[in-house]
């Protein structure tokens, strides 16, 4: 049996192919599939690319699989759905294909059964949640229209708009404005402007990459760098908090998996905190999970749930062991 999982995020796509012990017989990375971001055509050529690249690994082996589960960022609407699996149907060959939001992916690698909360942070953020009937919420997650929190992308903004306003008055002072011109070249956070004009005079800037600067400010002990984190925490509290009431009303001890490179990689605990903290205050009893796995590690036991294997905890050892050891862009 060959089973195929597919974690296709805003920065990179994962995909490992596995047999029914838990084996992973070949792993492949590629870029960005969020076809919002990059395109319909390029969201399907860096799937393609990472299956055939797992492909490869496993010895040349056609995309032929007995389950196979994608979760792919931008996979919000019903529209979406549609337009993804327009796409992807041509990629590979299987009889039973999974399509989730690549939160989802992250909920049941963070959990026993795929049914919680999933939160991710990384160039996006998003908050899904999942009943145990496969009722699924998704709360925001389209991006700065929707008021998102959290993700790379606002976390940057937000320290961006602090080290502005700290400069001239309007704010309070903060190491974020000297940190930023450090890490940009620039003699004055004004300048800032020139990687956003039209004919830009700077070398393009990834708004994303300057996040690790807010964490490093906030763990030197920054308080504007603090309160930026705690209040997106706060924020993605507030998601948390509508999924729980309208999902789980009657469960008060549902998972909350932290996902993404925010929540997993960064430096200071103030947003992951701030989350707990006032998820606490009306759920005593909610469980968090800072997922330590790749997310592709829920997408393959997807497909092993839909192929009908039983969950076995040596099986799922061996899959994290191997997804670990034969990815070529871990570490």
């Amino acid at each position: 049996m060959r089973l195929l999982g597919v974690d296709a995020g805003g920065t990179k796509t994962l995909c490992a192919i596995a047999d029914e012990t838990g084996r992973v017989l070949g792993v492949g990375r590629a870029g960005s599939a969020n076809y919002q971001g990059c395109g319909v055509a390029g969201a399907a050529s860096q799937i393609g690319r990472a299956i055939q690249a797992a492909c490869d690994m496993a010895g040349g082996v056609p995309a032929e699989f007995d389950a196979a589960c994608l979760g792919v960022a931008g996979a919000d609407r019903p529209a979406d759905f549609s337009t993804i699996r327009a796409f992807v149907d041509p990629l590979l060959k299987t009889p039973r294909l999974r399509l989730e939001n690549d939160t989802i992916v992250a909920l049941r690698a963070g959990t026993e059964d795929g049914v919680g909360v999933a939160l991710i942070a990384g160039t996006g953020s998003n908050a899904i949640g999942r009943a145990r009937d496969g009722t699924k919420l998704q709360v925001g997650g389209l991006g700065r229209l929707s008021g998102d929190y959290g993700s790379a992308y606002q976390l940057a903004e937000a320290a961006i708009v602090a080290a502005i306003q700290g400069d001239d008055g309007r704010g309070l002072p903060t190491s974020l404005t000297p940190a930023l011109c450090r890490r940009l070249g620039l003699s004055h956070i004004h300048d800032i402007i020139e990687f956003f004009f039209y004919d830009c005079p700077r070398e393009p800037v990834d708004l994303g990459q300057l996040a690790p600067l807010l964490f490093e400010q906030a763990v030197l002990g920054d308080r504007v760098a603090v309160e930026i984190l705690e209040e997106a925490g706060e924020n993605v509290a507030r998601a948390v908090r509508v999924i729980l009431e309208r999902l789980f009303p009657d469960e008060p001890a549902v998972p909350v998996v932290f996902g993404g490179a925010v929540f997993q990689k960064g430096a200071s605990p103030h947003m992951i905190e701030a989350v707990m903290r006032e998820t606490l205050r009306h759920r005593p009893a909610t469980r968090f999970v800072r997922l330590a796995d790749p997310p592709v590690l829920g997408a393959v036991l997807f497909a092993m749930d839909d192929a009908g294997l039983s969950r076995q905890p040596e099986r799922l050892a061996r899959l994290r062991q191997e997804i670990a050891h034969k990815d070529p862009g871990a570490g």
